[in-house]
């Protein structure tokens, strides 16, 4: 007697299913980190740009290095500064636009902060972002202001963006060993930043 056995057949539903979840894997990832960047938006007391920052740097991470040209209040200037992170001392660097209305609010506390801590080994550079101005609107911003301290223009953004900066201002504070010590977005107060100047001034 010959016995018909019939096999069970392949559930290829459940193979289609797989392949289907597995699809969606990438999708699920690229709406989870939007999620995250909405919900971690700039603070609301600092004027947005259009290009963000490719990296984000963290306290620990090296400062990147970088060449700009000079300006003052008379116009961008054929010398060229390079930044070297590791130059042996403290360095406090903004990162302006010169219609930023947050930068202009905080324009005499920086000059302030500029005043205390000059003799105190801190070295501050502001950088100038080009992004929809020019560098005659910019000196005439640092004339206005009278900044008398190191300034370089960012026409491209190429720095802004080497430093993560999602807006302006922007403040990092650099360790004499080229580290980030500090990142701070957004309007600040006179204290919070000579609090946090003299925490690692006070270290060393």
């Amino acid at each position: 007697m010959i016995l018909n056995v019939k096999m069970p057949k392949k559930r290829k539903g459940s193979r289609t299913s797989f392949r289907t979840y597995l699809a969606f894997i990438p999708a699920a990832i690229l709406v989870g980190f939007i999620v995250y960047l909405v919900a971690v938006p700039p603070a609301s007391n600092i004027s947005t740009i259009g290009t963000t920052g490719r990296t984000t740097l963290v306290s620990g991470a090296q400062a990147p290095a970088f060449k700009l040209n000079l300006i003052d209040g008379n116009g961008v200037k054929e010398e060229v500064f390079e930044f070297n992170p590791a130059s042996g001392k403290y360095v406090f660097m903004d990162f302006i636009h010169e219609w930023c209305v947050h930068c202009r609010n905080m324009a005499q506390t920086i000059d302030r902060l500029h005043a205390s801590y000059k003799d105190k080994g801190v070295v501050f550079i502001t950088v100038a972002g080009g992004y929809n101005t020019d560098a005659q609107k910019t000196a005439n911003y640092l004339k206005q202001h009278d900044v008398s301290w190191t300034v370089v223009f960012d026409k491209q953004l190429d720095v802004f963006s080497r430093y993560g900066v999602r807006g302006t201002p922007t403040y990092v504070i650099i360790s004499p060993a080229g580290s980030i010590l500090a990142k701070f977005e957004g309007e600040q107060s006179y204290d919070a930043l000579a609090r946090e100047l003299d925490r690692h001034l006070v270290v060393r």
